[in-house]
Order: C-alpha cells, then sequence, then structure tokens
C-alpha cells in the first residue's frame, strides 16, 4: 500500500530533523492516503531498520474519511517528507497546529472551480507538486462548484492518489463515473479510494452515501463496501505475514489467531458485510454489518449457530476495539458462554 516509488515518493520524516518549525511550516500539506497506509509503511521501515523501533515512527495521522486518513508532509523539491512523532517531538507545536498549519498552505494552491470551465474537472498530478487528491480537504473547495452545478451537489473522486475528478451528482452520470472510478481504483497502482464524496447539510465533504437519499445511493454503499473489504484484506495481509515471521502479531501485542475476514453478501438493492466468528479459535475480528457465529459438529464441518448485527454482537459479548489498530479489529479470545449464547440468539436475524 506504500508509495514509496512515486514520481514524488513519500519517506519518513528523517529529512526534516535539521529544520525548524519556522522553515517546515509554509512546506507542509495534508496528504490523504488509505487507512492500512501508514501500518504498512511502519511494517516495511521496521524490516529494513530494526533500531527504528527505538524511536517513535509512526505516521501523525487522523482519520478523516471511513478508511481514508490525513498525514502530513513536508513538501520537498524531489520528495515528501512525511511527518512522525518523532519529529514532531523536535517542535514547539502540538499535532492540531501541525494539521492546521498544513490545511491553511493548502488553501493557497487549491484552484477553485472555474465557472467558464468545463462543469465536469479531471485532473491528474503527474509529478505529485499540486497534491490535487488534497484539495477536498481546503474550505469551501467543493462547495465553489455548487452554483455551476444548478442545484446539483458536487461529487469528488480521488481513485488514485494523483486523480481528482468532480461532476455533479446527476444520476446516469454519477452510474458511468463510480464505474469508471472503480476500474481505476482497481488497476492503480497507488489506490485512494473508490467512493465518492459530496457536501452534507452543513458544507462538510462526507461519503455520497452518507449525504442523504439519491438514485446512486446504492452504487455509492457498494463502493464504500469495495474500499472496507480492499483495506481489510490489505490490513490482513501485513497481520498474516506478521504472524507466518514471528508467530505472534509483535507489533500490537497480540497472540496468534486468525485474521477474519470481510465478506460482501446480500443483492443489489440490499448489500452488507459479515465476518465469522467460529468455535474453538482465537479471532481478530473486522468491522462488518453482521456477526456470524459458527460452531462444529462431530465431523468438524461448520455448523451455523446465529448471525446478530455487530453493535448488538459487541453489547453482548463486550469485545472492544483493540487499541491503535486501524481499520478496527475486535480480539475474541473466546467462544461466547451459554449466557453469552442464549442472547446472542435472541438477537439473531434472518438475512
Amino acid at each position: 500500500m506504500g508509495s514509496f516509488d512515486h514520481p514524488k515518493p513519500d519517506h519518513l520524516a528523517a529529512l526534516a530533523q535539521h529544520r525548524t518549525w519556522a522553515e517546515v511550516r509554509p512546506l507542509l500539506r495534508p496528504i490523504l492516503r488509505p487507512t492500512t497506509y501508514k501500518q504498512a509503511a511502519l511494517d516495511n521501515l521496521l524490516h529494513r531498520r530494526p533500531e527504528a523501533d527505538e524511536i517513535d515512527t509512526r505516521f501523525v495521522s487522523r482519520p478523516t474519511f471511513p478508511f481514508v486518513d490525513e498525514l502530513v508532509a513536508i513538501d520537498l523539491p524531489n520528495t515528501r517528507s512525511v511527518i512522525n512523532y518523532s519529529t514532531l517531538a523536535m517542535w514547539p507545536v502540538s499535532t492540531d497546529e501541525v494539521f492546521a498549519a498544513a490545511r491553511e498552505n493548502l488553501e493557497a494552491i487549491a484552484q477553485p472551480h472555474n465557472p467558464r470551465g468545463n462543469a465536469i474537472l479531471t485532473r491528474t498530478d503527474r509529478d505529485g507538486d499540486a497534491y490535487l487528491t488534497s484539495w477536498p480537504l481546503a474550505p469551501g473547495w467543493l462547495a465553489s462548484f455548487s452554483q455551476r452545478y444548478a442545484g446539483r451537489r458536487p461529487v469528488v473522486f480521488m481513485p488514485d492518489i494523483d486523480t481528482l475528478i468532480v461532476v455533479p451528482d446527476i444520476p446516469h452520470l454519477l452510474a458511468r463515473i463510480y464505474r469508471q472510478v472503480e476500474q481505476q481504483y482497481v488497476d492503480a497502482r497507488h489506490r485512494l479510494s473508490p467512493q465518492g464524496y459530496t457536501l452534507d447539510e452543513d458544507n462538510a465533504v462526507v461519503p455520497f452515501d452518507r449525504a442523504g437519499r439519491h438514485e446512486q445511493h446504492r452504487t455509492a454503499a457498494r463502493a464504500g463496501y469495495r474500499l472496507a473489504i480492499e483495506e481489510y484484506a490489505a490490513q490482513a495481509d501485513w497481520l498474516n505475514e506478521a504472524l507466518e515471521r514471528d508467530l505472534e502479531f509483535t507489533h500490537c501485542g497480540l497472540q496468534m489467531a486468525i485474521v477474519g475476514e470481510v465478506k460482501l453478501a446480500g443483492t443489489d438493492t440490499r448489500p452488507y458485510t459479515y465476518t465469522i466468528w467460529g468455535k474453538g479459535v482465537d479471532y481478530l475480528l473486522p468491522a462488518a454489518d453482521y456477526i456470524m457465529f459458527a460452531s462444529t459438529d462431530a465431523d468438524n464441518n461448520a455448523v451455523p449457530v446465529c448471525t446478530v448485527p455487530l453493535t448488538a454482537a459487541l453489547e453482548i459479548t463486550g469485545l472492544a476495539p483493540i487499541p491503535g489498530m486501524s481499520p478496527i479489529r475486535f480480539e475474541a479470545p473466546f467462544w461466547p458462554d451459554e449466557t453469552m449464547l442464549t442472547q446472542l440468539k435472541q438477537a439473531s436475524v434472518a438475512l
């Protein structure tokens, strides 16, 4: 998931360790990356340079959209130096001040919509200098399309870290763009998101399926599911690699367990996701719409027990998110006892 061979590659902030805050501040830029990016990059670093484990090499980041995080980079001539907590500790500022400075700098380079230009905006940042896919973070940037779209909401897409597409929410147009963006996302070397993002009632940028009713709401929801599945799959890859290498999840402080998968099911009109919690094995469970509980018979064949909405299952079993893990997972080191199973069966739903 890393972008280390990008024309303007991302690196840890070692390149900035001898720069003062006054020197760095005008060079800060926010960047959007899939949520698994920071862990994949950290894992890559720690196995090339084990001594890096002695300092806080975690990227400074915060969730911005589901499965998409905001990081901060120092814009240098031929590279981006992504800020980590060890570098941040050298400056007399807080995390919030770093993010605020980066967004302030972004406002100066994000180009508002030209009302005399094309209604559909498609741009690619070949050299990485424009930070196109960060522009939706600039206050008022996406709203600048609203007047031209005559009552239609603007929808922005960022299938990879260098491509920006904005269209009005005309149903047939959105359907075509979602198909196009999904293919771009699948084919991209440096993926970002297959989802579209628009403005809610408060002019905040949100995923399209969270901004109210629309003819393409289900299309947007499926794109959101696609992103969740891909991000959980990427996370599962590095967790399983760590398990094969170390026989435990070293950097998470967890013991050996099965890394649960997110599966998509349902119909075009009612899609949903689920994961399986099986008896007799420890699990690291992803967040899905439902948890399917499965026991085994005398021949070790899976036997469904019940299917429970995630929120109800968590409340009954008491599972909590694993600290620091993103996307979130829940450690399930036990099989529910009889009291829990009775409650789970009562909360079970037919899908």
